[in-house]
């Protein structure tokens, strides 16, 4: 089985994950990598983890590397998106239609479909959904946060409407939520609560699709505490330096380091209630003169540089730190390693008998307080949420209402003074996170429920599959080409009938897709698996024309409609075409006047557009009809965009057509048919191998052509 997992944002690589780095590298990340990890033990499968290629001075090289190998059947593969920048999540949604042509060429390019697509979030989903329309594979959906839930707790904080669309695209990722959850074949949830509670507002939930799958945790990493004191002889140099690195950095902050920690462990996200923890503890003199106070808050080198959310909750810790004056009790490490530091923070808490402490209101699957209870470190967590899962599969902590202040300080207090409590809650966690929350007992469970739904899903014919088992591609223009003369279109479409299974048919046509449909079905002819229209400003595939969305955000760069219409309203000789469908979104078209001097209009009109509307593609076809389009867009260019997007070899493309918006089809090296009713000024092209001027016009030269390139006897 070839599984492909698709997790787009963040910081992705296989060792030394930089958890908390920001918003977009934290649990969701670690998932993702450690599944792979695990799947890639298993002789029977080959998986890849598809992220984004990030080429940026700021951060590792290690995110520039194109493969990274994760044992022998497994690998990160990192693809383009949106530039080489590293960005947050949000800004990559205009980018997508890019990463998912990156993938279909990846596909075709190892000759090798997945058998089945797992996407991780919302962005990944969108892509996950698109190739769904090319390849016919199963979808997964992991969603580890949901735009509903979070649009509600914004509205809480009375975030705009603008900044919630402007910054967070947040309809843009409910939709795509919906979307997914309407199509996916399976959807993993981390808990009951995950799936009984938190998707009940999605319209299209389908609680038969769903299955609860708990997540694995890293056990050799987070091993009990009380290994240090039987000297356990798995515990590296690694380990022992990375905890005394902690203990150094926590003497910065602390006086007293004998006291036990009261640990919490998060990013600086106001959900996480940060501010609630230090209020408590900041308020109460019996848990200060108990433990010291150690929030590890992500990594940060400065505050005033960081995300305006994450700059407001670390600056917010500081002034309550200082309104309590909890110098010396209370520690705000800046920096550590998330593979090696964190397991023994957790440890060193453990050691001094402490707690791990979250006040948000609400966790939706609460992955620290696995790694807590791991170590055997008890916990005291929101009675809300996927938390509850864990407390009644581990029992190793208490639950509490967390908006409840004095029954928080009077939980905290009464762990840390109870040792016969403190020591069961410790020995719970140890041993039953071992058994409920371990990598091979979550990867058999998801093995299992994927060879379910291969098993079910019914194959059917794909885009893919149609253009992989092609030898050659046709691709025709219509008008005069295809048209006209009856009898020799009957021939050309029993010749394509009869050559459908080798021969693919495609059209690249002036005309809009709807017009383009119409007179095709007026004569006749089969339902093109290609069609290039509107001068090659858009692509649709097959009987359902579905739009190829890559090619639009391909060519939309430097692509100014009004700027072209506004620099043009002065001449005379052109008049903006106003029937339906002649304006589209990447096409502006004039009609010329006749008895114009055509050379000179088209060099004046260069001139005009030089300065302030972009680069354009400007095509003159029968001195009559005038089309900009952008740069890259046009035939030409479209069908060599298809040839590298499905892996078609240039030389088994074959083009046709008469006129001159279709020369940008017949200077791209391929093999061209120019039927012998062609416009005059094609005359002037040169003859060669790949270039062949028929005797005969319209439907039966492209006859002749084929017959002359061998496509057909």
């Amino acid at each position: 089985m070839y599984i492909a997992i698709i997790n787009i944002h963040g910081l992705v690589r296989s060792e030394h994950i930089e958890m908390g780095r920001d918003a977009d590298t934290g649990g969701q990340t670690r998932y993702a990598v450690d599944l792979v990890k695990e799947l890639a033990k298993h002789l029977d499968v080959e998986v890849d983890l598809f992220t984004r290629l990030i080429k940026d001075a700021r951060h590792d090289a290690d995110y520039a590397k194109s493969i990274e190998p994760i044992g022998e059947r497994g690998r990160i593969v990192r693809l383009s998106c949106g530039g080489n920048a590293y960005v947050r999540k949000e800004l990559l949604w205009p980018h997508l239609d890019e990463y998912v042509d990156n993938l279909i060429s990846f596909f075709r390019t190892q000759k090798k479909i997945p058998d089945i697509l797992h996407a991780h979030y919302a962005d990944a989903a969108y892509v996950a959904n698109e190739l769904a329309a090319y390849f016919d594979i199963p979808l997964v959906f992991t969603g580890h946060s949901l735009g509903r839930n979070k649009l509600e707790y914004l509205k809480e904080q009375n975030t705009s409407e603008e900044k919630l669309n402007q910054y967070y695209h947040i309809q843009t990722r409910i939709q795509n939520e919906e979307k997914i959850l309407e199509k996916a074949d399976l959807v993993i949830t981390s808990t009951e609560y995950e799936k009984e509670s938190l998707y009940a507002p999605y319209e299209k939930r389908n609680l038969s699709v769903m299955q609860v799958i708990p997540p694995g945790l890293d056990l050799a990493s987070f091993f009990p505490y009380y290994h240090y004191e039987i000297q356990d002889p798995s515990i590296t140099e690694e380990m022992k330096h990375a905890q005394y690195s902690m203990i150094k950095e926590l003497e910065r902050f602390l006086t007293t380091m004998d006291k036990p920690f009261i640990l919490a462990l998060c990013r600086p996200d106001g959900r996480k209630n940060i501010d609630q923890l230090i209020e408590i503890y900041g308020k109460s003199q019996r848990l200060q003169a108990l433990a010291n106070l150690v929030i590890v808050a992500g990594i940060r080198d400065d505050i005033s540089t960081m995300e305006e959310g994450e700059k407001q909750v670390l600056t917010d810790m500081l002034l309550l730190m200082d309104r309590y004056d909890l110098y010396g009790k209370m520690a705000i490490p800046k920096h550590h390693n998330p593979d090696s530091d964190v397991p023994e923070i957790y440890r060193l808490a453990a050691m001094k008998r402490g707690l791990f402490v979250s006040t948000a209101a609400l966790e939706n699957f609460g992955l620290t307080f696995i790694e807590a209870s791991a170590v055997g470190l008890p916990f005291v967590g929101t009675n809300k949420g996927g938390v509850q899962d864990i407390q009644k599969n581990c029992e190793s902590g208490i639950l509490v209402d967390i908006g409840d202040h004095k029954h928080v300080e009077q939980t905290i207090h009464d762990l840390l003074t109870d040792a016969n409590l403190w020591d069961t809650l410790s020995h719970n966690g140890v041993e039953r996170t071992r058994t409920v929350y371990n990598w091979e007992a979550h990867a058999e469970r998801y093995l299992h429920a994927l060879k379910s739904i291969k098993t079910d899903k019914t194959p059917l014919p794909t885009l893919e599959k149609r253009l992989g088992s092609i030898k050659h591609l046709v691709v025709c223009d219509i008008d005069n080409t295809l048209t006209t003369d009856q009898a020799s279109a009957q021939r050309l479409i029993a010749a394509l009938k009869e050559h459908h299974q080798h021969l693919g048919f495609a059209v690249a046509t002036g005309r809009n897709i709807d017009s383009a449909l119409s007179i095709l079905k007026q004569y006749g002819y089969p339902n093109p698996d290609i069609l290039i229209t509107s001068v090659g400003s858009e692509i649709h595939y097959g009987r359902q024309a579905m739009p190829d969305k890559g090619w639009a955000d391909y060519i939309k760069r430097a692509w100014k409609p009004k700027a072209i219409m506004d620099a043009l309203q002065e001449f005379k000789e052109l008049e903006l075409q106003t029937e339906e469908g002649a304006q589209r979104t990447y096409k502006v078209s004039y009609t010329v006047k006749a008895g114009t001097d055509t050379a000179l209009l088209v060099k004046n009109i260069k001139e005009a557009l030089h300065k302030g509307s972009g680069k354009q593609h400007i095509i003159l076809s029968h001195d009559t009809y005038l089309d900009i389009l952008p740069y890259r867009a046009g035939k030409g260019n479209a069908i060599l965009y298809l040839a590298w997007k499905w892996g078609i070899a240039e030389q088994d493309i074959v083009t046709a057509g008469d006129s001159e918006n279709d020369r940008d089809m017949f200077t791209k090296g391929l093999s061209s048919i120019i039927v012998a009713n062609h416009e005059k000024s094609l005359a002037k092209l040169r003859r060669t191998k790949h270039r062949f001027f028929a005797s005969k016009a319209e439907a039966a030269g492209v006859l002749e052509g084929l017959s002359h390139f061998g496509i057909i006897e």
